[in-house]
């Protein structure tokens, strides 16, 4: 049985009579805990602050393999299976763990540190304070001079920089999502025209052949019906194509197979009134975040220039230290009192006051060059604005010319389907040659496929100038 006479050193505080002894060695190993999980973090283990962004997993879209899908819903799909899109997020990640080291370095830091030395003196493997060692140590810096409120500035303007980025990322790539699923609608309607063009030739080869048998027309009528529909054939084999073409870059945008079966829905024509120009403009100026990383990077310029500033200053510094000594009461047997405590503990508090005198021009220097950058900061923001205006009134003035376009094409459809008519009953009765109902049909396949086409590209110009003015996203 083991008596409090032979005991291990370490179990000395049990038998110690009083109640603030049995307290304070609760507090010394409480303090231990702590340094111990401080110095693991001081030599990098790993942490999940510190883990990388997941990467985007690829949607499963086998349920929705017979459903059409929506905008939205390719856009979100899109959204998620981005690489582009889960770099910036992982740019927000290292963004916010800058900043929360920024912020830590007003906190105090704690280390635990020890050791086990022999020398020519002690030079005898034995397990004594006259070899080992073991030190608790808390430090702490709360004034240097304003550089770490500059440098927290800097850290939560970069944070800014990469939601902004992030910001723009996903707007470009619903632009590119909604461009090409745009496409996609318009060459189903193209290739859906090209075949209807193809079905109404090969009637009208019927008629030739019907009218050649009657003896009414020449084979000339025939040759030209048959020409004209292994054109219209040729016509409908290349809207395939495109197609397909579109399909696959939908596909590609969203993150999917090329030849993924993807069906989607398509959108009705709701004409609007283009909103007023002078209203983008100053939506445009406050929401893109283009201009909002140029600003926030100016400011970073501005905190810099600060930071090389204080470094011609006098700077006062405010630094302290507090030390335990723990080898004597962990392994030495001390028992812990105020005594003992007081003897094995030190600590320290400093002010500095430090004058630059001579450096050799080098901090001069250092600000000549941040001021450049602040002016070279202000002229490319000013360069952006002009960019950017440009910009917004030349997609205005493609939103006001696509909703022009869609009303005349309209008209033109009307009348080349009118005209169309009239050249096809015409030919019937037999006052018109073949040519002019070829003719006819070609102009109005062809105004098909342009009301179509102005159609999409109206909707295009809309999310084109939503882009441009910062509230696509």
């Amino acid at each position: 049985m083991i008596t409090p006479k032979n005991a291990p050193a370490f179990q000395l505080r049990k038998v110690q009579p009083r109640t603030t002894a049995r307290k304070a060695g609760q507090y010394i190993q409480h303090i231990m805990k702590v340094g111990l999980l401080m110095a693991c973090l001081t030599i990098g283990l790993p942490t999940t602050a510190f883990t990388n962004p997941e990467e985007p997993k690829g949607q499963t879209l086998k349920p929705l393999s017979n459903d059409s899908l929506t905008l939205n819903q390719c856009i979100a799909i899109a959204l998620r299976n981005s690489h582009r899109v889960a770099i910036t997020k992982g740019e927000i990640s290292k963004a916010k763990i800058n900043l929360k080291d920024a912020r830590a370095g007003f906190l105090p830091e704690v280390y635990l540190s020890g050791g086990y030395t022999l020398n020519n003196i002690y030079d005898e493997l034995e397990w004594n304070e006259k070899h080992y060692n073991l030190t608790l140590s808390a430090s702490m810096s709360p004034f240097a001079g304003g550089r770490k409120l500059i440098n927290v500035s800097n850290s939560k303007a970069s944070l800014s920089v990469a939601q902004e980025g992030y910001r723009l990322t996903q707007a470009s790539l619903v632009l590119d999502v909604t461009r090409k699923y745009y496409n996609l609608l318009k060459a189903e309607e193209i290739w859906r025209v090209k075949l209807h063009s193809l079905s109404q030739k090969r009637t009208h080869l019927d008629f030739a052949q019907t009218k050649y048998g009657l003896g009414i027309v020449p084979r000339a009528d025939i040759l030209k019906a048959e020409a004209d529909v292994a054109s219209a054939q040729v016509d409908s084999l290349q809207a395939k194509g495109n197609l397909e073409l579109a399909r696959a870059e939908l596909n590609d945008a969203m993150g999917l197979s090329l030849d993924f079966p993807l069906k989607i829905k398509p959108v009705r024509f709701v004409q609007e009134k283009p909103p007023r120009l002078d209203s983008c403009l100053s939506q445009a100026l406050s929401h893109r975040p283009e201009l909002a990383q140029k600003r926030l990077t100016l400011t970073i310029m501005e905190n810099n220039l600060k930071l090389v500033q204080i470094e011609r200053w006098p700077s006062l510094s405010l630094t302290g230290s507090y030390n335990v000594y723990a080898d004597k009461f962990v392994f030495g047997g001390v028992p812990v009192n105020r005594g003992n405590w007081d003897k094995n503990t030190d600590w320290r508090v400093g002010l500095a006051l430090n004058f630059p005198i001579f450096d050799g021009g080098i901090r001069c220097r250092a600000i000549q060059e941040a001021e450049i950058n602040i002016n070279e900061a202000k002229l490319n923001l000013e360069e952006l604005e002009k960019e950017i205006k440009l910009e917004i009134k030349s997609a205005h003035l493609n939103l006001v010319t696509a909703l022009k376009k869609v009303e005349l094409t309209k008209k033109v459809v009307e009348s080349a389907e009118e005209s169309y008519n009239a050249a096809l009953g015409r030919y019937k009765t037999g006052v018109a040659p073949i040519t002019e109902v070829i003719d006819a049909e070609v102009a109005l396949t062809n105004s098909k496929v342009n009301y179509m086409s102005a159609i999409y590209d109206y909707h295009l110009a809309k999310v084109i100038l939503k882009k441009t003015i910062g509230s696509l996203f």
